[in-house]
């Protein structure tokens, strides 16, 4: 279906985008309840940011089972894949948490 490094980068911006998604609409939610927003942003980080790798991921019991094959089974090569995409999961959703801390400190929001 896809190529190795096409699932590579669906998964770093599927990760960025359910975590900056999350966070711009729950300081919308925030601004409307009257709570901060930035701060509100902050927290939902934090609190979604393992979510927003499953979600990337397709759910977490494909990924379990190519790396249960993977050790098993002794599949380095499909091993090193998941690895992989799970690392890319990783660095999507650490970017765009990184993008929000660096919102709150620029103090423009």
């Amino acid at each position: 279906m896809f190529s190795f490094y096409q699932n590579v980068i669906y998964n770093f911006f599927i990760s960025l985008g359910v975590l900056l998604g999350a966070c711009l609409f729950g300081a919308v939610a925030a601004t409307l309840n009257g709570h901060p927003p930035l701060k509100t942003m902050i927290d939902l980080c934090e609190k979604i940011k393992l979510w927003a790798i499953i979600v990337s991921l397709g759910g977490t019991f494909p990924s379990f089972k190519m790396l249960e094959t993977g050790i098993f089974n002794g599949e380095i090569r499909g091993l090193t894949k998941q690895i992989i995409y799970i690392l890319s999961a990783l660095l999507g959703a650490h970017v765009a948490y990184k993008i929000i801390t660096f919102l709150e400190g620029s103090g423009k929001l």
